[in-house]
């Protein structure tokens, strides 16, 4: 599942990025500047998932 994940995410960084560069060519500034901040939070979470390990209890037993 994490693999489906991470592939998601590099996917979708590579389509908004392709998509940003394009808008910003065509002077549409306000959804290149909207892609690229989806693009930074989706490179945040994919490495999120990648280095996310399971919780363990930090109870200590007596």
């Amino acid at each position: 599942m994490k693999l489906l994940i991470t592939l998601l995410m590099l996917i979708s960084i590579v389509v908004n990025g392709l998509t940003s560069y394009h808008l910003f060519k065509v002077s549409n500034y306000d959804l290149s500047s909207l892609l690229i901040i989806a693009s930074y939070l989706s490179i945040v979470m994919g490495i999120y998932v990648i280095t996310m390990k399971k919780a363990k209890s930090s109870v200590v037993k007596k």
